[in-house]
């Protein structure tokens, strides 16, 4: 049992190095696999950009005011039957008050109701559009919610799903990316760290308990 303790000690020294190891190749490897299955569902024309309106959409609780849209409950919702494969969508929008979140639902089969584990945020790019990345499956319907106030004038601009995504996209290279490289190895390895002292403690207890008797 005197080689646990010297285990430990040589786990503790190798920890941050490990879980920043561990993160970047995880990362590398989703990239990877990432580009690999669009471009396989681009070739098999399951996956191809397509500009739309906001008229190929259903408005709930919206409705149209002269050059906009006006949104009659704080519940505003715009649907579209997709039945294939989309992975991203990106939506220009210019509302006249703060307008709370922006979500996207997403349904993955008819019937399906809407719910909070299948929901993404938008992410604002430079241009001011707004950008929802999905995850790599099947999609029924989509359903977005621009915005989460009642009275709330919105104007649409081009909408267009599939969108090509850049390299920097599939390995995340942006200031949220470099967040999450910074934070999580660092919880990571503080968390293991935690664990690695604490369990010599209970089986040092533990031993020590088994003598007593």
């Amino acid at each position: 049992m005197k080689k646990i303790p010297v285990f430990f000690q040589k786990c503790k020294c190798h920890l941050l190095i490990l879980c920043y190891s561990v993160y970047v190749l995880f990362q590398l490897v989703t990239g990877v696999w990432g580009m690999a299955s669009d471009s396989l569902l681009r070739a098999s024309g399951k996956l191809q950009a397509q500009q739309l309106s906001v008229e190929d959409f259903q408005p709930v609780n919206l409705k149209e005011d002269g050059n906009g849209w006006r949104s009659e409950t704080p519940d505003p919702q715009l649907l579209y039957v997709v039945d294939g494969y989309v992975t991203s969508l990106r939506i220009e929008m210019e509302f006249n008050a703060p307008a709370g979140e922006l979500d996207l639902y997403y349904t993955q089969k008819p019937g399906e109701n809407f719910d909070k584990y299948r929901r993404v945020w938008a992410v604002q790019q430079q241009d001011g559009s707004y950008l929802y990345t999905l995850p790599r499956t099947k999609i029924h319907m989509l359903r977005l919610d621009p915005g989460s106030a009642e009275n709330l004038r919105i104007s649409f601009g081009d909408i267009e799903i599939n969108q090509p995504a850049s390299v920097t996209r599939y390995f995340d290279i942006s200031l949220h990316g470099l967040f999450c490289l910074v934070l999580y190895p660092a919880l990571a390895a503080a968390i293991l760290q935690y664990v690695l002292q604490v369990y010599p403690l209970l089986l040092h207890g533990k031993q020590h308990g088994k003598g007593s008797f």
